[in-house]
Order: C-alpha cells, then structure tokens, then sequence
C-alpha cells in the first residue's frame, strides 16, 4: 500500500470511529435526562445506538433526573476515543 492510501484508510476509520463516539454521547445524554429518553425520537436513537455499546454488564447508575448513567455506553465511549487516538498515533507515522 502507498503511504497515501494508507493515510486515506486510516482517516476514514478515524472518522467512522469518530461518528461512533458521538452516537455514544447522544445515547448517554439521552438516557441520563429521563424526560428526554421518553421522547418517541430518543427512544428510535438510543434503540439504533444500542448496537454501538458492548455489553459489558455494568450496573447503570439512576440520575438525579429520572434517567440512568449508561455506564456500559461510558466504557465504550472510553474504548473508541482511546482506538480513535492510537489511529492517530499510527497515521502521524504513516
């Protein structure tokens, strides 16, 4: 592979792991404000972004408003910045 075409694959992950990242915060923004996950909307994104999380089987934690910190969404959110930031490491070498 081309130096090029590698930079050019490694940048579309990175930006693919990028949109994941956001999906993420939007699903754990979501779910903590209860009123807000109550929405026929939220309930359609947080059900599309349930594929992104990794069922790790953490316990979720209640929120002061009527919502749960989505601790497993957390550690995955946690895991794609930390994959996004070593593509990052290994593009500024390529």
């Amino acid at each position: 592979m081309t130096p090029k075409f590698s930079r050019t694959v490694l940048s579309f992950c990175m930006n693919a792991l990028l949109v994941v990242a956001v999906a993420l915060v939007v699903r754990i923004v979501l779910r903590y404000f209860g009123v807000l996950a109550s929405r026929t909307v939220s309930e359609v994104i947080i059900a599309l972004s349930g594929v992104l999380v990794l069922p790790l089987g953490l316990p979720d934690v209640h929120s002061l408003y009527g919502g749960v910190f989505d601790t497993d969404a957390a550690v995955t959110l946690v895991l794609v910045l930390l994959a996004e930031w070593g593509l990052s490491v290994i593009r500024g070498d390529a």
